[in-house]
């Protein structure tokens, strides 16, 4: 270790110190120290910082302003730390844990890898068993959302279950289940690049493969179709996906020998990325300060690629939370209306609840869960695949 490395492991672990200390004493958030090294979005995170004190009237402290906000600001702030040193500038904190996580989940998602292998490649498309497996795979992406290291603190969820068998089980605790919605969209041609479909990732691992498996099974029902994988230009809430972790998972994927079916899987992944079939693209936006219902006054050019676009799946509780501006609406608020300026196309959020915001449940249903599970809104018990039509609804095949 070369002592410039040495010294920025030393002071690294001395701001996390420090960091600790002023969230648990309630200190005032700072503005980030600059990057000089290269441009990034810290100036504007310091600009956030300036018009949030001026709207609450003193500087934001930590128990004392929007907790998204200095939520998300913890992770900002530590990533432009290590993006300050010398030799760590790529580093991230979180990748060890990742790679665990995914390794520990090997068996469960070689059972998948077979299954999914059999519906691409060698089902052929039947309407009635082809809806079947995209439902399937949908609640798998859904429930692959559990598997969220910054909610367990960072152990490892050990997943040796065969995944088929848990997701028919978990029907009743999808809370809100518009995927017959979503397969008539998917399913719908269009006649320009409305027909593609981006996915706003969340954690790597697990959940990671069982997106990519659902993205791999859209290609095969809608052969026109392009994906455009969004993830995070830092590494953020521990397990959320950079391009670093995709990448690692298809070499992974490919190096597993001993794993056929996951091992075929890496190479269809691998080849359509090389066709530019599937693409994947850093979008700072997802860990800039704002939620989702101000982009279209914040990234007009975002909101408008979405807006050519048939489909958005966001994926995740925090980006939920970012969709609804952590906002707690009453529950029966239909989802579109919740979602305010935010309306460029379908939305379609795969989501395990894991923190108390929830819409579009029909009248009565929160009170009764509370009167069963207390809580059920941050245990990851129940999950939505919670749909908001842009377009228009495509006719039921």
């Amino acid at each position: 270790m070369t002592e410039d490395a040495a010294k920025d492991i030393k002071d690294i672990i001395g701001f996390i110190g420090q960091l600790k200390n002023e969230i648990v004493t309630n200190k005032t958030l700072k503005p980030m120290r600059l990057n000089t090294k290269a441009i990034n979005d810290a100036e504007e995170w310091n600009t956030y910082l300036e018009n949030k004190t001026h709207i609450e009237g003193e500087i934001p402290t930590w128990f004392n302003t929007t907790w998204l906000y200095c939520e998300t600001y913890m992770y900002r702030v530590l990533a432009q730390e290590i993006g300050l040193t010398n030799s760590m500038q790529s580093y991230d904190p979180f990748e060890h844990i990742k790679q665990a996580a995914f390794i520990n989940s090997i068996d469960s998602m070689d059972i998948l890898a077979s299954y999914v292998n059999d519906v691409v490649c060698n089902k052929g498309y039947n309407e009635e068993s082809s809806k079947n497996d995209f439902s399937k795979l949908v609640k798998l992406s859904l429930w692959g959302n559990r598997h969220d290291l910054s909610a367990s603190a960072g152990s490892l969820l050990r997943q040796t279950d065969n995944p088929l068998n848990m997701v028919d089980s978990l029907d009743e605790n999808i809370l809100i289940n518009d995927w017959e919605l979503v397969w008539n969209i998917v399913k719908k041609k269009t006649d320009k690049s409305v027909d593609n479909i981006h996915i706003v990732l969340d954690n790597a691992g697990y959940e990671l493969f069982t997106d990519l498996c659902l993205a791999a099974f859209l290609i095969t029902i809608a052969p026109e179709t392009k994906i455009t994988f969004h993830v995070k230009v830092y590494p953020w809430y521990v397990s959320d996906t950079t391009i670093q972790d995709f990448r690692w998972t298809l070499d992974h994927l490919n190096s597993l020998d001993h794993y056929p079916n996951m091992k075929l899987l890496g190479k269809m992944f691998e080849n359509l990325l090389d066709r530019e079939i599937w693409c994947i693209k850093e979008e700072p936006y997802w860990t800039g300060p704002y939620d989702f219902r101000q982009m279209k006054e914040k990234n007009k050019k975002l909101y408008a690629q979405f807006s050519d676009v048939k489909l958005v799946i966001f994926k995740g509780d925090l980006n939920y939370r970012k969709l609804l501006s952590d906002i707690n609406f009453e529950y029966n608020t239909s989802f579109a209306t919740a979602l305010g300026d935010f309306r460029p196309t379908n939305i379609l959020s795969l989501r395990t609840v894991k923190s108390d915001i929830c819409v579009g449940l029909p009248q009565g249903m929160a009170e009764s869960l509370f009167e069963k599970d207390k809580n059920w809104m941050i245990n990851g018990d129940y999950g939505l695949i919670q749909l908001a039509v842009s377009l228009e609804v495509p006719e039921e095949s």
